[in-house]
């Protein structure tokens, strides 16, 4: 539903990274579980985890240069230079 909406603001934005990478950690979730059941070793659960906190961060890092750059454009104006 939210990727329908024309020329989303920063917050659709936000939440489309948020659904999108909810997702896929409880995906990877899912996955660590049965690697871990079947291999009983937790190094699936590991590796996923470390995964998880990477696009985590990548999604954080993502909405925060969105942000600033709307800032950006609100406060300069547009694409100008100084």
């Amino acid at each position: 539903m939210l990727a329908r909406i024309e020329a989303p603001d920063v917050n659709v934005r936000a939440a489309n990274t948020f659904s999108l990478n909810d997702f896929v950690s409880n995906g990877g979730i899912l996955v660590a579980g049965g690697l871990v059941w079947w291999l009983g070793s937790s190094w699936p659960d590991l590796l996923i985890g470390v995964a998880v906190a990477g696009l985590a961060a990548w999604g954080g890092i993502s909405i925060l240069r969105d942000a600033h750059n709307e800032h950006h454009k609100a406060a300069h104006g547009g694409d100008q230079k100084e």
